[in-house]
């Protein structure tokens, strides 16, 4: 088997997005620590982080089981070679410009007839946030805020294209050993 550094896996993942997601801005970033390596995706508006994650789920090298604090290997075959990724994690982290987040927060303001005042904030490291009107409850059991994230973490700005580089990679299943896992000889 033949091992993929989380260097490279990054170069494969950065290629994916641009092929899926042709004109988003990706920040790929790739983190080796004691115990294993992770790659950070991040960017501003765009596909929704369940679009990404279905571009790039199958470059991970790892899972974790908390219900029995686990760390089990993923396994893959890239290219008709069976291969193991460096990356164990790939985070991914949608940020929102203030032009989005404004109107969503109108959007729900309006749906849950919030007269509160609002600012958004843009923020360097994090994109845009809404600055007071965290401690309105609405009737959806959750604060302005997160109503606001929630349903802005449902807006796509692009479709999903086909990447000729994930479409390299398929998924040969998991160790077997995490609650919900398949196997490797189920997969």
């Amino acid at each position: 088997m033949k091992y993929i550094s989380v260097v490279d896996t990054a170069k494969l993942v950065r290629a994916s997005l641009k092929e899926s997601f042709a004109g988003v801005k990706f920040s790929v970033t790739s983190d080796s620590y004691a115990g294993g390596a992770s790659i950070n995706i991040k960017y501003k508006d765009g596909p929704t982080e369940k679009q990404v994650e279905s571009v790039i789920s199958n470059f991970k090298g790892a899972y974790f089981d908390g219900m029995i604090d686990y760390k089990g290997s993923c396994y893959a075959n890239l290219n008709g070679e069976e291969v193991r990724f460096g990356a164990d994690f790939i985070f991914v982290k949608r940020n929102y410009s203030v032009e989005f987040l404004t109107k969503m927060a109108n959007e729900v303001a309006i749906k849950y007839a919030v007269e509160e005042a609002f600012e958004i904030v843009d923020s360097v490291y994090s994109g845009a946030y809404i600055k007071g009107c965290n401690q309105v409850y609405l009737q959806s059991s959750r604060y302005f805020a997160s109503q606001v994230a929630t349903e802005a973490s449902e807006v796509s700005f692009c479709e999903t294209k086909s990447s000729k580089t994930a479409s390299t990679v398929y998924s040969m299943g998991d160790d077997g050993y995490g609650q919900g896992c398949v196997g490797k000889l189920a997969a």
